[in-house]
């Protein structure tokens, strides 16, 4: 039943609906489990469990709002804040001649770079990469301040790993202008990060004095910017983005909404249940007892019993008894993880984790660099809460403890999952994202304010991104991505919300990453994801302004991620004040499938890097059936006519669906 169609008559069914969830419910458990038994292997009866383990959150959203999140977005920017790249390789051959190295390896760094490192033993080749960074760095930092000394606008120049150099003008601008950026930004009712849009178009003019200088932050930035840029000294010269992390921010709680059947106007609130303590999951394989599994259609098999269209085919998986390995790491790069969320605060698949945010008003958390990846909140104004967003996407790669009978499942049962905060309050920034893809490779350590390292002391596997810049693919990005894949990482990303080209979209645009599409609950390509040749395969991202199989909920990927808005008890349909369980929608959720997948495969054939993704496009892709994602050109103004005047138009979107149920089959 349509959103539209439940406003006319939800007052005239909520009766029948609250009296039925239970057996609504039921029906699906009946379904999943063909009518056996419900005890282990299988889903938990949901009377057997307390209810911070089975509350959640979700209810199908009216068709109305589906406009608000296609609408474009400001590219913004950190204001004052500018990356430049040191010139690493050109100091390699240097400081290959300072350790004594031969003549000859020293004239292979001349003509083949940071590849030429391959032929020395990784001792040395760490110290001589260590050296030629050192040296590259200081050299660029003198270059940058000279530059800026010469425009004169004063920045504060520090030097982070990876031969990254930031340059921070805010020491050179008036704090009125700062004052103007905030308010600029502040339509929510408090004090948000500062940010300003930005447009590679706007250019510095030929004549600006310093008072202008002084007197506006963005022009500083512009043409500070542009002279560094002119310099020639650098590898690149980019703004500072802010990385969105596409979460869709719900009504707000003071503004009525039409029932429905998973959240009832009648207000029956339930105690919260204490914590309760569980036995250890077992990883025997199977249907999972999680008692919400149930409701996590995208797990299914996408064909036969019990199936649903859109699923991924991880049950068959799990049933061939392959639930992961520990030996696995997979970092999420993401708003870090909530480690007192029920199904998470006992689970031993988090690892310790990481938070790289610099700016402490963008943490949120009181201070900078530190080892303590929990979410701290990533909200972005008064009125809207903390998206929880990478606990969400954790959830869904593993960090749920799996078959322990409290809440969802995960798609590994076992993996090692390592939070990497690098998205605060109102998004993440550029810098600290670059820094958090070397750190997560284990690549180069996090610097703490204290100037203290924090190494990666496991470096990861895989490295998961739900998130997006509007920009093309920043040089400091692309060198990070490169080098984690040079030490056999596998990177995944998400492609998009925007209904529009990936192509516009970093890190969709990157080269050396897995993009990944979201499909719907029937299989077809979500009305949101963007599409094109850059997109490499879909995987659920669900639907929330849609209920396919009628189950009075909405069609979203159900994941771990707490919240105190329109949260109800599916045993009774009663609210309750709190959960820790919500159906989300986006590449965002599409994208840790595939992680998830990635490290099933890694735990099963031993295969990491490009072996390891090339297993996964060879044995877990289901392809796509004919005219697949073609659309009436009028109903998408992004895709691409199918021919000349043709009235139907394509959405690209790679070489088929995520399905592991065919990987289960031909190990």
């Amino acid at each position: 039943m349509s959103q539209r169609r439940w406003s006319l008559a939800a007052l005239a069914l909520a009766p029948i609906l609250a009296l039925g969830a239970c057996d609504q419910l039921g029906d699906v458990w009946e379904r999943m489990t063909g009518g056996a038994s419900v005890e282990a292997p299988g889903p938990t009866p949901l009377d057997d469990v307390p209810l911070d383990a089975r509350a959640l959150s979700g209810a199908v959203q009216p068709q109305a709002e589906m406009a608000a999140i296609l609408a474009p977005d400001p590219v913004l920017i950190a204001p004052g804040q500018i990356l430049v790249g040191a010139q690493v390789e050109r100091e390699l051959s240097e400081a290959a001649t300072d350790m004594g190295l031969a003549s000859n390896f020293a004239r292979a760094v001349r003509s083949e770079g940071v590849e030429a490192l391959e032929q020395l033993p990784d001792n040395v080749a760490e110290q001589l990469r260590t050296r030629a960074e050192t040296q590259a760095s200081a050299a660029a930092s003198s270059a940058a301040q000279d530059t800026l000394r010469r425009l004169g606008v004063n920045g504060e120049i520090r030097v982070r790993p990876g031969g990254v150099v930031t340059v921070d003008l805010s020491s050179g601008v008036s704090p009125t202008a700062y004052r103007g950026a905030k308010q600029n930004n502040e339509t929510t009712g408090d004090d948000v990060p500062d940010a300003i849009e930005w447009s590679p178009a706007d250019r510095c003019p030929r004549i600006v004095s310093q008072a202008q200088l002084e007197g506006d932050i963005a022009l500083a930035t512009r043409c500070a910017i542009q002279r560094l840029a002119q310099s020639g000294q650098f590898e690149y010269v980019e703004p500072n983005f802010i990385a969105d992390s596409g979460f869709t921010r719900p009504p707000r709680r003071d503004q009525p909404t039409q029932p429905s059947p998973s959240q009832p106007t009648t207000q029956n609130p339930s105690p919260s249940a204490p914590a309760t303590t569980m036995p250890a999951p077992q990883p025997i394989g199977g249907v999972p007892n999680d008692p919400l599994y149930a409701l996590q259609w995208h797990y299914r098999a996408s064909t036969g019993p019990n199936a649903s269209p859109g699923g991924a085919g991880f049950v068959a998986f799990w049933e061939s008894h392959q639930v992961g390995a520990r030996t696995v790491r997979v970092a999420v790069l993401d708003t870090g993880l909530d480690l007192s969320h029920p199904d998470i605060r006992n689970a031993a698949n988090v690892s310790s984790g990481v938070d790289l945010i610099n700016n402490p008003e963008r943490g949120g958390d009181g201070d900078g660099v530190d080892a303590d990846a929990n979410d701290a909140g990533d909200r972005c104004g008064a009125s809207a809460e903390n998206s929880y967003h990478g606990t969400h996407v954790a959830g869904t790669i593993g960090a749920a403890a799996t078959n322990d009978r409290v809440g969802v499942a995960g798609g590994a049962w076992d993996v090692t999952v390592i939070p990497v905060r690098v998205i605060g309050r109102c998004g993440g920034e550029l810098a600290d994202i670059v820094s958090g893809i070397r750190w997560a490779a284990g690549i180069a350590p996090a610097i703490t304010a204290g100037n203290q390292q924090i190494a990666s002391t496991t470096q990861a596997d895989i490295i998961n991104m739900s998130l997006t810049i509007q920009a093309p693919c920043p040089a400091s990005m692309q060198a990070a991505i490169d080098a984690a894949v040079a030490r056999n990482v596998v990177v995944v990303v998400a492609a998009g919300n925007k209904a529009n080209r990936a192509s516009l979209y970093a890190p969709a645009n990157c080269n050396n990453v897995i993009v990944v599409g979201a499909n719907d609950a029937g299989g077809g390509l979500a009305f949101y994801s963007n599409f094109g040749p850059e997109v490499d395969l879909l995987a659920p991202g669900g639907d929330v302004f849609a209920d396919s199989d009628n189950d009075g909920r909405p069609d979203g990927v159900l994941s771990t991620r707490s919240t105190q808005s329109g949260c109800y008890d599916p045993l009774n349909s009663n609210s309750t004040e709190r959960c820790y369980y919500s159906f989300l929608q986006g590449t965002s959720m599409a994208a840790p499938h595939v992680s998830a997948a990635l490290a099933l495969l890694a735990a099963q054939s031993g295969l990491r890097g490009r072996e390891l993704e090339n297993a996964l496009f060879t044995r877990a892709i289901s392809s796509f059936p004919a005219n697949f994602a073609e659309i009436e050109c009028a109903r998408s103004a992004n895709a691409t006519p199918i021919s000349a005047g043709s009235a139907t138009c394509a959405r690209p979107s790679g070489r088929g669906r995520l399905d592991l149920a065919l990987a289960a089959r031909t190990p």
